[in-house]
């Protein structure tokens, strides 16, 4: 029977597994900014079509979530402005986030959020 398995069994499970949580390790590192960024653009969409008709409530509202979900956007970043002539709100927002995989590797990615209403 220990010939059937043999070792090189067990090595190439175990390389496959060593593989398989680097790969797992590597997407949830990049994959946590940009649910980040989604959740907080699904947020703003859900701010601008809410009861909030004032520009400074509205950007408020919309750090406060980038804070909840820490995303470092900050006041400077922020630009909230509202058509004279029609009714529609554009907010739009940029901040850059770095992913560090333990010290080996660092990328930065630069996130634009344009939302209207």
């Amino acid at each position: 029977m220990k010939d059937r398995l043999g070792n090189r069994g067990f090595i190439k499970g175990f390389l496959l597994l060593v593989v398989f949580i680097g790969v797992s390790y590597v997407g949830i590192a990049f994959g946590k900014p940009y649910y980040r960024y989604n959740t907080l653009r699904s947020h703003t969409k859900d701010i601008l079509s809410s009861e909030i008709t004032d520009v400074t409530g509205i950007r408020e509202k919309v750090l406060a979530e980038a804070k909840e979900l820490r995303v470092p956007l900050t006041d400077a970043n922020l630009v909230v402005t509202r058509d004279g002539s029609s009714k529609i709100i554009k907010v739009k927002g940029t901040w850059s986030e770095t992913v560090d995989l333990e010290g080996y590797y660092q990328k930065s990615l630069d996130f634009v959020m344009e939302v209207e209403y």
